[in-house]
């Protein structure tokens, strides 16, 4: 195991990750896409302790017609709470399947610089063919090509400025050092980019890559392409070797493993499984979401979940885990008293600190820029900024 203390993300997105969260909670469309709503969600959460949010994200609505499908674009949302937040990581999720990958590296490096370093990516792949006539684009067939070309060109493009780029120099007028922009002319089966980006490098290099195990290949060119692979499984040693599974590479290129973790709590008087039963009830049929995509499940008190948490975190194979919360007005009050505390009391776990970046947080270093050929020393913090409670 290292020393980074176990990770605990959260999905923040609308009522929950569960497709029957909006009805039972009687929310109206607005309050789901309501500016308060998110920035208090998103505050309870750095208050508690939690690693990163992740916001998530569709072009098409995941029950046609219905307001409880009503979101708006993940980068947005999580622009908005960078300004009010100081230490939570900021993860939207971002297909890789059909929007243009320059205004992807555009929008998550403006993402960065407006949260001081604490920006994510979650690159997600797209298989509904209703997004690519959304789209105006042929369908993709091959959509693991596809991810990892446009990762790597996203990449790239966060590097096509060096560091030092920007001179601001009124004197002399000169604010950018030309010598130090990059074209990076990749040609791809389905696009080309030029490059460079019209942002200068993000604050952390490059931006913390998330996917799920199997969407984006691990590495190229013997590069990390995904810096934490999220894994699913029926139970923990299912898990635990989807895990290995994901991390089974070459050191400089092996993602963390985070397990994506569904959970109803009890709460209000009810049991986690009387609550859970009355979402499944609740949700319209077709209904599209991030519940029951294979992640682990957990429905329970809060005692239970603590304790599976801390079977994984001595486990030495996960890193950490992302909460998909069934309910969050019922499921985050839970967490955030019940389970969170005992798991930084036993030193498990710890909170971001204020200042640092979401590499510094996770333990990863901030990676040279491949166009830089100037000696330089790039290594893993030995202390992750996190701060334990």
């Amino acid at each position: 195991m290292t020393s980074t203390p176990f990770l605990v993300g959260l999905d923040v997105d609308g009522a929950g990750a569960h497709p029957g969260a909006a009805a039972v909670a009687g929310l109206a469309p607005a309050d789901l896409v309501g500016a308060a709503r998110l920035a208090r969600t998103v505050r309870r959460a750095e208050h508690a302790g939690v690693t990163f949010a992740t916001f998530a994200d569709a072009l098409l609505p995941a029950l046609p017609g219905s307001p409880s499908s009503a979101r708006l674009d993940a980068v947005t949302r999580a622009a908005f709470v960078s300004r009010t937040t100081h230490a939570i990581g900021l993860v939207p999720q971002v297909p890789t399947t059909y929007p243009e990958p320059f205004h992807v590296a555009t929008q998550l490096a403006s993402l960065d610089i407006a949260a001081s370093g604490r920006a994510g990516w979650l690159a997600a792949v797209t298989d509904h063919p209703g997004t690519a006539d959304a789209y105006g684009r042929d369908p993709v067939t091959d959509l693991a090509r596809e991810a990892r070309d446009v990762v790597q060109v996203v990449r790239d493009l966060w590097d096509s400025w060096e560091d030092d780029a920007v001179i601001r120099d009124v004197a002399t007028g000169r604010f950018v050092d030309r010598d130090r922009l990059h074209h990076v002319d990749f040609v791809g089966e389905s696009f080309s980019v030029k490059g460079p980006l019209i942002t200068p490098r993000p604050p952390q290099g490059q931006p913390v890559v998330l996917a799920a195990a199997g969407d984006v290949a691990p590495s190229v060119r013997d590069e990390a392409l995904v810096d934490v692979a999220l894994v699913g499984g029926t139970d923990v040693a299912a898990v635990r070797a989807a895990a290995r599974v994901a991390t089974d590479h070459e050191p400089d290129a092996s993602p963390l493993a985070v397990v994506d973790l569904e959970v109803a709590l009890d709460a209000g008087g009810r049991t986690g499984a009387a609550r859970l039963a009355e979402l499944d009830a609740a949700a319209a049929p077709g209904t599209r979401g991030p519940w029951g995509s294979g992640a682990l499940r957990y429905a329970g008190d809060a005692a239970g979940l603590a304790g599976l948490l801390a079977g994984l975190a001595a486990s030495g194979d996960v890193a950490g885990v992302r909460l998909l919360p069934a309910a969050l007005d019922a499921d985050l009050p839970v967490l955030a008293r019940d389970v969170l505390p005992p798991l930084r009391a036993a030193r498990l776990t710890a909170a971001p600190r204020a200042g640092a970046t979401l590499r510094q947080t996770l333990g990863l270093p901030r990676p040279a820029n491949r166009y830089d050929t100037r000696p330089r020393t790039v290594t893993r913090d030995a202390q992750p900024a996190a701060a334990h409670a």
